[in-house]
């Protein structure tokens, strides 16, 4: 078990803490992913794990064994993790099969190639094996990065957004590959997104951070269904949050303010409450709709699109003191 408690951290000349009293635990072959804005302390969080950076105050554990920054080990990083940062760091005059092989062992090179050939199938990069990284492209090389990470089969995995330069439609089955290839060998995963449907589909837990401090760490469906601040609910998309003068109008017995997610505003002909509409925009699988009820601001989905000023009528199906 990785174990974080009351982790600090500043950089040199800085006295505002990028890291500020952490603390979490992460079981064996777990999948946890780090979201929050750009500037929360994602990145420099997962350095502080892998042992680059010298933390000020607090502890990292792995198996109740302390962990230390690299004032206090001659290589930085612990052997049993492994990270791969968003530099990808690639040798460009040796083939793709060559730097996924760079860190394996050459005593026995059959099992060498099988592991090689096995990391580069995960990440969908077989045929380019024999081709020289500098020929390849960000998400290429990324995938590359990842798998000659995936070779050595570390116990944890650390990935700093790992998935940013892949289209859209090769990452999702990209991302299901790595992560299913990561659960049957049971390696824990640790990585950071600005992608919540990265976070969704492949996490057991989200920790949430806000400039350096984590507001939440839960499993998944926890975290969405009960946030416990704006700034967490915001994450995830659209997102009504009314004062306390805005739910009386809305008739919600609440003496907080609450958060109301889209598809909990239903808009109906049977609907108690009356909105005019302002905006209609496609959102793929159904329309996001912004209207206005009196002076309070909503957003619901909804199958139609609705014309601009159109009237419509909508009940509250649920809602989230905050």
């Amino acid at each position: 078990m990785l174990t974080i408690h009351h982790l600090n951290y500043n950089y040199p000349d800085f006295t505002e803490k990028v890291v500020s009293d952490i603390n979490f635990s992460v079981q064996k072959n777990e999948i946890i992913s780090i979201i929050g804005e750009s500037g929360s302390g994602k990145s420099t969080l997962l350095k502080l794990i892998y042992g680059l950076l010298d933390f000020q105050e607090g502890e990292i554990s792995y198996n109740d064994k302390k962990l230390k920054g690299p004032s206090y080990n001659l290589i930085p990083g612990h052997k049993m993790m492994k990270y791969v940062a968003q530099d990808y760091d690639l040798l460009d005059f040796v083939t793709v099969g060559e730097n996924v092989g760079k860190f394996l062992s050459n005593f026995d090179l059959d099992l060498k190639q099988q592991k090689i050939d096995e990391a580069l199938e995960v990440v969908e990069m077989s045929e380019y094996k024999h081709i020289f990284p500098n020929q390849l492209s960000g998400g290429q090389r990324q995938r590359v990065s990842i798998a000659r990470t995936l070779s050595q089969q570390p116990e944890i995995l650390l990935l700093d957004e790992p998935f940013s330069n892949l289209d859209q439609t090769l990452k999702l089955t990209i991302r299901e590959k790595i992560i299913k290839w990561c659960k049957a060998h049971q390696i824990t995963v640790i990585f950071t997104t600005h992608d919540l449907s990265d976070a969704f589909y492949t996490s057991d837990k989200i920790l949430v951070l806000e400039k350096g401090k984590m507001i939440q760490f839960d499993e998944v469906e926890n975290v969405r269904n009960f946030p416990n601040s704006e700034y967490v609910a915001r994450l995830f998309g659209y997102v009504n949050v009314l004062d306390k003068e805005e739910t009386s109008q809305l008739n919600i017995q609440t003496t907080d303010n609450a958060i109301i997610y889209p598809e909990e505003v239903l808009i109906t002909d049977e609907g108690i409450f009356e909105g005019k509409v302002m905006e209609s925009k496609f959102q793929g699988r159904d329309y996001l709709i912004k209207f206005l009820m009196n002076d309070v601001n909503l957003v619901a989905y909804h199958s139609k699109k609705f014309k601009t000023d159109e009237r419509i009528r909508f009940n509250i199906l649920k809602f989230r003191p905050l």
